[in-house]
């Protein structure tokens, strides 16, 4: 497959390079914030007639490639943005022409009671993904980007790193288009240590194209950080503090600098936070259909206290008008030092005991990513070959520790368990990617090859008491390594005619994983050859309406978690453990979406799973015990529809909606028993703008999630308000922002599990009301 591609690649790079003319150009906001999605039309002189259309990236660059060369004008056109004419260029044949960078004007319209100002809409539907503007928002200041996700539309999170897609299980998250290696609680951890002040939007990617992992069973999730975007010298500055139960607070800034070539930038921030929640955990233990037992455990978890660092630093140089080198480092360091103690009574027929727990939790994360990429464009935005390069280093610390003493009826210790967990985990990722990109006439070819390959290193050793003395436990203390290994090579085909558009890809991906159970001198090795095809195609009605469908395959490959066979205890009455039998889970997805003026979009999709991976939980040989364990639980079917619609509701009132509807339903066998798993969901988001008199804006967010079916696991609703005001001082420079998150929410969260002879039911009070103060200054460009 490598060298396939590879002589592809070198027929490619054998045909012509350049065009016979070329005009390329970067667009800025009078603040020298470069601007993406400004449409710029190329106007063939003397008649001023439409000759081409581009809509700028990112970085505020656009570039016509042209097989006739003449006289130009350039218009360019942006929302709330007033419109723009350039001065005439003479093309001539041969020559790649630059334009004067140019600066739009904000429109701004004076009314009695609002101060109205153009923005983008909150949320916007693409062929292949919604993306959600975080970068304005007011409701999202003071979260964590876990917090976020939470309350995104068309995700749902179970607050433990684990993601849906419109009911779908198996998100992957990307950090600026990168995969990030971690899952579960370490995922989590991160996520809680990145502030959703730093991100510019969100990339919800229910079907990626081919040229993305095709891990995820349910697609991907991209968060893209924010970037210097601003001409000169300049930095900010930031201070927050909040209350909830407990308070938390942060603070930090940055400094950019950017010119025509280079563009350098540093940022770091330190935070700190503590919080209290309970929760309560009622087992029901069932025998030949009797129930015969009820637990129930009550737990108060103070984190006191969590604390995170991050830095920030990178540089981009422009090498000529046409390549770019980029380098950056990303650092988030974070500690949590937590303790809980948990009352649990069992009550069986006649005999009721109880017994006292006190749990120790410190848990630290250290997080680094080095990225080098060069990007070179040939002809026009469309004809580039890319290559990155990154090497993440990342581990997690665990020491932990419980103590339970078993209560007489006098209320006296009467028996005493207590556990030590010291756990060394790091996890290092290489990766090497090239993208390559060449337009034709009214089509497209891409390609693409990537290369893999991350090692995790687990050393956990467990101490039991044992009549006072502590006491190496050989069961469950173990030094694992996990092993995985993929290549992978893409192909793209994309064109447009005339009202039709169209996208085929073909990924292939080989994967080697290895697992090595050192304790057991135990060594397994699988391999997976494995083609997921993808289809996109969209068709303009007219200039309001399209329609657009897509059709793609996705894999999930059991992690380290998932096949580390040892047990982890989490306390007297619970653990969980791998399993080295499971399978990789494969699952196709088929969409169907209408859009309307860019405003009104519907999505119909459904998708087929087998080999699902859940994890279950059901009473372990020992009395008054549970266990968790995931299992390949056979199939799984998904419907879902949904609805996202921008609001203008008056000039002065703008809100983004979202609905979706859908129904999951999990089948097969697990241990001789049939399972028989399924529920319908909805949930809803309605997100409102106010731009108010006197620099001030106001926002509010209301989210409901009615519950979802997750194997034989059923989450039931959540739902919250928002509400947030920020007012701009000192000439736009300074910024203060007030946000009530969880104005009005609900505190308890349910989660059901029904599996063979077990109920298990868990009700939390998460510590999710809080009022936050934030103070904000640019200085500089």
């Amino acid at each position: 497959m490598r060298l396939y591609l590879l002589f592809l690649l070198s027929f490619i790079y054998s045909s012509n390079l350049t065009a016979q003319v070329s005009l390329s150009g970067k667009v800025y906001s009078l603040q020298g914030r470069a601007l993406d999605q400004v449409n710029v039309q190329l106007l063939s002189l003397p008649d001023s007639s439409i000759f081409m259309e581009r809509k700028t990236t990112e970085d505020g660059a656009f570039s016509f490639n042209l097989n006739k060369p003449g006289d130009y004008a350039l218009r360019y056109s942006h929302v709330g943005y007033e419109t723009l004419l350039s001065k005439n260029y003479r093309l001539v044949s041969g020559e790649k022409a630059t334009a004067i960078p140019v600066m739009l004007v904000l429109q701004s319209v004076e009314l009695d009671a609002v101060s109205v100002k153009g923005r983008a809409p909150a949320v916007r539907q693409y062929i292949d993904k919604m993306v959600v503007d975080v970068a304005e928002s007011v409701v999202s200041e003071g979260n964590n980007v876990l917090e976020l996700l939470e309350k995104t539309p068309g995700i749902v999170s179970d607050g433990k790193g684990n993601f849906s897609i419109q009911g779908r299980t198996g998100a992957k998250v990307k950090i600026d288009g990168r995969d990030i290696y971690l899952s579960g609680t370490q995922l989590a951890a991160l996520l809680r240590g990145m502030q959703a002040s730093d991100i510019a939007k969100l990339e919800l990617m229910a079907n990626p194209s081919s040229k993305e992992d095709a891990s995820g069973t349910a697609g991907s999730i991209n968060i893209v950080t924010k970037r210097n975007r601003r001409l000169g010298f300049g930095g900010d500055l930031f201070a927050r503090a909040g209350q909830s139960r407990r308070p938390e607070g942060s603070l930090g800034g940055g400094i950019h600098f950017k010119n025509n070539r280079l563009n350098t930038f540093f940022s770091a921030s330190v935070g700190r936070e503590e919080s209290k929640q309970n929760s309560v955990t009622e087992n029901r233990f069932y025998s030949n259909g009797e129930l015969t037992r009820i637990q129930t455990q009550k737990e108060e978890k103070r984190l006191s206290p969590g604390r995170y660092h991050s830095v920030r630093t990178g540089a981009t140089y422009e090498i000529d008008t046409n390549s770019t080198i980029e380098a950056s480092i990303n650092w988030i360091k974070g500690t949590f030092i937590s303790n809980s103690a948990v009352n649990t009574r069992t009550e069986a027929v006649g005999v009721t005991t109880d017994a006292q727990t006190s749990n120790t939790f410190d848990e630290g994360y250290n997080n680094l990513t080095f990225n080098v990429n060069y990007n070179k464009k040939y002809s026009g935005d469309d004809h580039f070959l890319k290559v990155n390069l990154d090497y993440a280093p990342h581990t997690n610390r665990y020491d932990n520790m419980y103590r339970t003493e078993f209560l007489n009826h006098a209320g006296a210790a009467e028996k005493i368990s207590a556990r030590k967990n010291v756990q060394d985990l790091s996890n290092t990722t290489y990766t090497a990617r090239m993208d390559y990109s060449k337009p034709y006439a009214n089509s497209k070819l891409e390609l693409g090859y990537k290369f893999t390959h991350f090692f995790i290193d687990n050393s956990v050793q467990n101490d039991t008491l044992d009549q006072y003395k502590w006491t190496v436990d050989n069961n469950s203390s173990n030094d694992f390594q996990y092993t995985q290994h993929v290549q992978a090579a893409y192909f793209i085909y994309s064109g447009k005619s005339g009202k039709f558009e169209y996208q085929a890809g073909l990924r292939g991906e080989y994967a080697y994983i290895e697992t090595v159970q050192k304790t057991l001198d135990k060594k397994n090795r699988n391999n997976y050859m494995d083609v997921f095809p993808n289809a996109f195609a969209l068709y303009h009605f007219n200039a309001n309406n399209f329609l657009r469908t897509s059709f793609g395959s996705r894999i999930e490959r059991p992690g380290d978690h998932d096949v580390n066979v040892f047990r982890v205890y989490e306390n007297a009455f619970s653990y969980y453990e791998g399993n080295a039998d499971l399978e990789p889970e494969r699952s196709y997805i088929v969409e169907v979406g209408h859009g309307f003026k860019n405003k009104l979009f519907t999505t119909l999709s459904t998708s087929y799973g087998k080999n699902v991976i859940t994890w279950i939980t059901r009473a372990a040989e020992d009395e008054n015990v549970t266990f968790s364990t995931p299992e390949n639980i056979g199939r799984f079917i998904n419907y879902s529809a949904s609805v996202m619609y921008n609001s203008s509701f008056t000039s002065w009132w703008s809100g983004s909606h979202y609905v979706n509807i859908f129904h999951n339903k999990y089948t097969g066998e697990v241990d001789g028993i049939d399972l028989d798993s399924k529920g319908a969901s909805w949930a809803f988001n309605s997100k409102h703008t106010l731009q108010l008199k006197w620099g001030m804006r106001s926002e509010m967010l209301g989210y409901y999630n009615s519950g979802v079916t997750t194997g034989v696991q059923r989450k039931e609703a959540t739902y919250g308000v928002d509400l947030g005001v920020e007012k701009k001082l000192l000439g736009d420079r300074a910024m203060i922002k007030l946000a009530v998150n969880g104005l009005i929410r609900n505190g308890n969260p349910r989660l059901t599990s029904i599996y063979d002879n077990l109920i298990m039911t868990h009700s939390s009070y998460p510590d999710n009301r809080k009022v936050l103060l934030s103070l904000s200054y640019r200085f500089g460009a």
